[in-house]
């Protein structure tokens, strides 16, 4: 446990900083850092690290899929997402007997999806001062209250099993008592946030969304899981003693947050 809550608020001081340098290169790098461990460690999760050049190539494009440099392309970067399938394909027929297509396909999928995912921050940052902030912090308050407020839902009430195959500490009590401790808590964010910045938050859309962001971290940590018990894994990483490793604590995240960033362009919640 003080393994754990030193990792946590290690942690919190690296986000914070990160947060107070949001307009800088700082968050440029922070990005690509977070798609290259994240998409090491689901490489390594299906068997492929070993393969050094394989997943050397698969780090690479991640850091290009999360640079704002990529974003720039346009079009012409689903033909760079096409190429690095021609390359991964290259990989199965010069090394068939060590990488199976499923599992260069499962690769090939998180390298494109989690580095696209953890650029949303890049995309968020467009939005300026202190939007950008209220969607950070909103996309995180989201993804990681939800987790405790389900845990300690699950641990006094919980009776029913969620999924028992995939997650069998996990409760529908808890997933219920996860949503509504996310819309309150969230919610007291949010008019803290509105006092400080004297902004306007629009209560309307802030309210509708946070259940729904919440419905989406349970899928997140719960996609997380089943892969973890198909490939046999316990943890992604150890770069967080006592959490595990980036997928370990950014799996809920990495969904909540473009749903949060296509929600606000509709819904603006400032």
């Amino acid at each position: 446990m003080k393994t754990r809550v030193i990792s946590a608020i290690v942690g919190l001081i690296l986000l914070l900083g990160v947060l107070l340098l949001f307009e800088t290169a700082v968050l440029d790098v922070a990005v690509a850092l977070l798609s290259v461990i994240a998409v090491t460690e689901m490489v390594k999760a299906v068997g492929l690290f070993e393969n050094k050049k394989f997943a050397l190539v698969c780090a690479a494009f991640a850091a290009l899929f999360s640079s704002s440099y990529y974003h720039s392309f346009g079009s012409i970067a689903s033909f760079v997402e096409f190429g690095f399938g021609v390359v991964v394909l290259l990989f199965v027929l010069t090394n068939h007997k060590e990488i199976k297509v499923t599992d260069a396909a499962f690769a090939f999928f998180f390298t494109v999806f989690i580095p696209k995912a953890f650029s949303t921050l890049l995309l968020f940052r467009n939005y300026g001062a202190p939007e950008s902030y209220f969607l950070v912090i909103t996309s995180l308050a989201v993804a990681w209250l939800n987790d405790t407020c389900a845990y300690f839902s699950g641990y006094f009430f919980g009776s029913r099993k969620l999924c028992p195959e995939i997650s069998p500490k996990k409760t529908v009590e808890g997933a219920i008592g996860g949503v509504f401790g996310d819309v309150i808590i969230c919610s007291i964010i949010a008019f803290v946030f509105g006092l400080v910045t004297g902004q306007q938050v629009n209560w309307v859309s802030f309210v509708i969304f946070v259940p729904i962001g919440a419905v989406a971290a349970i899928f997140g940590d719960l996609c997380a899981s089943v892969i973890k018990r198909q490939f046999g894994v316990k943890d992604y990483g150890n770069i967080m003693p006592g959490h595990g490793g980036v997928m370990d604590r950014f799996d809920s995240w990495i969904f909540v947050a473009p749903i949060l960033y296509m929600w606000n362009i509709y819904l603006p919640m400032i």
